[in-house]
């Protein structure tokens, strides 16, 4: 997030109305977020601002709460039951374990903001890694999470994650290796895309230096259970002002989800305005008007139903043609620059 934002709800800089619209727009169940420089009194004051929509759960720093780090889960009430959910500070101000429940299945995620390394040092990464395990070792009874997501601020395979390729420090690395382990996680992303290249975070751009580094650094964890039923591993502009990191998402379902179908197709809105379309609509319902006028005898063959439903069919088969062929400009143009970017 790189920061609450501005407080003044009225205000350009406001973070928290775009998170509830992309919560919204992109029907995010649960969303984790770091940098949040959030306190108690924040959190209250946002859940009031968006009390029919969000549940927020934080770990504030301890040190300076509103200064620096902080994360926080924040769930969509229209997707996610909040009753019973529970939140577990292990590591404040830097992991936050949120307990819920979704299609009737018990979901543990612990989202984390973990320390930056530098070069060759990753003491402090290795430290909160540890802290982690210690937690777990302190207390055992503890739910183990099934997705593991946040900022990891550091690679696993730097050849690949890494442009310019560089490798992260092996100490960081094998404590997260070993708490992978522990909990039965993979990389989603990765086993999904094995050799894929993708980053979400460009690094830091001064006046003397413009080819900055790039990194996949922000990832998401889940045990095998949970990858069978994952899919659409994404990684986009979130749509919040003044935050530095691409959005990474993911959709996940269960076996207790209902089935959801296509749902009832409607004409698309660019055929709506297509201006040959249009014309064949007016020409074939001055047709069917007449074709009605010309009623004066109804039976079972020839009654106003039948030429209603004609009319229909026609339509809705001709929308479905010229969809077929019609590509809007500005989709050709996204897909056309897609292309180009992988």
């Amino acid at each position: 997030m790189r920061g609450y934002g501005n407080s003044v709800t009225t205000h350009k800089d406001t973070k928290w109305h775009h998170i509830d619209q992309v919560m919204r727009e992109k029907r995010t169940g649960v969303l984790a977020l770091q940098e949040t420089h959030i306190t108690e009194e924040r959190r209250r004051f946002v859940e009031r601002q968006f009390t029919r929509q969000l549940k927020v759960f934080i770990s504030p720093d301890p040190d300076n709460p509103t200064g620096k780090g902080g994360v926080a889960v924040v769930l969509n009430k229209q997707y996610v039951e909040i009753e019973g959910t529970k939140a577990t500070e292990i590591v404040p101000g830097r992991a936050l374990l949120v307990q819920t429940t979704i299609h009737q299945d018990r979901v543990n995620i612990l989202a984390v903001y973990a320390p930056n390394v530098s070069g060759s040092n990753g003491k402090a990464s290795t430290e909160f890694w540890k802290k982690i395990q210690t937690y777990y070792e302190k207390y055992p009874r503890t739910p183990k999470p099934n997705i593991l997501m946040g900022d990891m601020n550091m690679v696993e395979d730097g050849m690949i994650d890494w442009l310019p390729a560089h490798d992260d420090p092996n100490d960081a690395i094998d404590v997260l290796d070993q708490l992978k382990l522990q909990f039965g996680l993979k990389d989603g992303w990765r086993s999904t895309y094995p050799d894929k290249k993708a980053f979400m975070y460009p690094g830091k751009q001064t006046q003397t230096r413009t080819d900055c580094s790039q990194s996949r650094i922000d990832r998401i964890y889940v045990t095998d259970d949970l990858l069978q039923s994952a899919r659409e591993w994404t990684m986009t502009p979130s749509g919040i002002p003044q935050t530095d990191h691409l959005m990474i998402s993911v959709q996940i379902s269960t076996e207790n989800a209902p089935f959801v179908g296509k749902g009832r197709w409607k004409i698309p809105d660019h055929i709506l305005k297509d201006k040959i379309f249009l014309e064949y609509i007016q020409t074939r319902g001055k047709a069917a008007e007449a074709e009605l006028n010309s009623i004066r005898v109804r039976n079972d063959k020839n009654n106003l139903q039948l030429v209603w439903y004609k009319f229909n069919m026609d339509v809705i088969n001709k929308a479905k043609e010229h969809a077929r062929i019609i590509i809007p400009r500005l989709t050709r143009l996204v897909q056309e620059t897609q292309v180009e970017l992988d």
